[in-house]
């Protein structure tokens, strides 16, 4: 079949416009429920490509990070990396941060939604309207979350189990334990040591072949996650009315997305990587595309990873290492849709944010954006933290009431699509980044 024969990243945009298609005629014919045939062939094939990639993701990144530790003569210079990892993750999701707070601001779309908060309220107070269950939905996620949330990512420095790390996909305990075994390997004298590094090269390489199986399925998977999307939205019915009453919401998210996406990004590739950004947009736009359809950073990972060592160029020993945790906790477009979300929620009640409550608002989303970041709808669990630490500061009788994040929880989902392919573009960024410190040439250098 000629569709065959076209580039990867080709079929993948085939697969998300059908997508966009099959799931608008099916969203539109009914009201949405998993016992309907075409949504649920939607969810079961999502679900077993999401789930294949999944299944990749801690063999993938272990071995790796084990082979690379174990093989580097300077141990010293993993503690290096990972402080100008840690150091570059911060500066982008910071910058990502107010260039939300500065579109927010300029624009103030929560004044002119057509929609106000108290209005939202009522919706939600009835119980069959579909904000109502995205709420139920919600609070669900939300129970006993509260700003210890943000200390989580320490926690999980060290697991007690690494066993269950494995299992619940908590990858900063996974990568702290292969940090150590491959340390601890290369320590090791003798045939134990030629062994486990041939065993452990054998997985690598297994893996990998494994992986490029998985993504032959890429533009099926992607087409039957987008076509789930669109028909749970337009399902709806006011997903129309939502849109329009939400426009300058979703302006003022994709003003700062872009603006993060286009220049930012690009300019830390130019003046620091010395790498032209389109030859870097090209190289790892099949991991974009896959970042877009999933909505997930970790299930992406392992297509990321094969991106920017075999056509960026980037070594193995940098990928491994700076990939998997920018995958955990480098989260700048989320960042910035927590920042813009309950600034706009302000608006939306009425209230104007002083100065100290604006920077409570970047520093919690700078926070939370890293902090909850292994949590089930991580984003939307910031906002409800960020959203008690503003209330707690506002003036006796003002309050932002949480029911008015109801409304944009209508769709959410294309926005969350949208900053996990930020995300991933800053993780990609920041690998090449890395690379280039260290003395790496790659394969994007003019």
């Amino acid at each position: 079949m000629q569709v065959l024969k076209w580039p990867l990243h080709w079929q993948v945009l085939l697969g998300i416009v059908l997508g966009c298609l099959f799931g608008y005629f099916s969203g539109t014919s009914g009201t949405y429920h998993d016992t309907r045939l075409d949504f649920a062939l939607y969810q079961l094939f999502g679900e077993l490509f999401m789930n294949a990639l999944k299944m990749l993701i801690i063999p993938l990144v272990m071995s790796s990070i084990i082979l690379a530790v174990a093989n580097l003569g300077e141990h010293e210079g993993f503690a290096r990396m990972g402080f100008k990892t840690l150091i570059f993750y911060i500066c982008t999701s910071f910058f990502a941060i107010i260039i939300g707070l500065f579109f927010v601001n300029t624009l103030q779309p929560g004044k002119s939604s057509g929609v106000s908060a108290h209005e939202a309220a009522q919706v939600v107070a009835d119980k069959q309207s579909h904000e109502s269950k995205q709420m139920e939905f919600l609070e669900s996620k939300t129970k006993n979350q509260g700003n210890s949330s943000m200390l989580n990512v320490f926690r999980e420095l060290i697991p007690s189990n690494v066993i269950q790390a494995m299992a619940e996909q908590k990858m900063l305990g996974v990568i702290i334990f292969c940090l150590l075994f491959g340390y601890f390997l290369g320590k090791t004298e003798g045939h134990r040591k030629e062994v486990t590094i041939t065993l452990v090269d054998a997985i690598n390489d297994i893996m990998t072949k494994m992986t490029f199986f998985v993504l032959q399925f890429l533009p099926l998977g992607v087409l039957c996650l987008i076509a789930q999307t669109s028909a749970e939205t337009f399902s709806q019915g006011n997903v129309i009315e939502r849109l329009l009453q939400l426009s300058q919401f979703a302006l003022t998210v994709l003003l700062g997305l872009g603006v993060h996406s286009l220049i930012l990004l690009p300019l830390s590739l130019i003046l620091m990587a010395k790498v032209n950004p389109i030859k870097h947009f090209a190289a790892v736009g099949e991991a974009l595309l896959t970042a877009f359809s999933t909505a997930s950073s970790s299930a992406t990972l392992p297509l990321t990873m094969e991106c920017i060592e075999k056509r960026a160029g980037v070594s193995n020993k940098t990928s491994s290492f700076v990939l998997p945790v920018g995958a955990t906790v480098n989260m700048d477009g989320t960042a910035l849709y927590e920042c813009v979300a309950v600034m706009f929620l302000a608006q939306l009640s009425g209230i104007e944010l002083d100065v100290s409550a604006q920077f409570t608002v970047v520093m919690m989303a700078l926070l939370t954006s890293v902090g909850v970041a292994g949590i089930p709808s991580a984003s939307l669990v910031a906002i409800v933290i960020i959203l008690n630490a503003v209330n707690l500061q506002l003036p006796t009788g003002q309050t932002i009431p949480m029911e008015a994040l109801a409304i944009i929880l209508v769709f959410d989902r294309l926005l969350d699509m949208l900053r996990t392919t930020v995300n991933v573009l800053g993780d990609t960024v920041c690998a090449v980044v890395i690379a280039r410190s260290e003395g790496e040439r790659t394969a994007l250098v003019d």
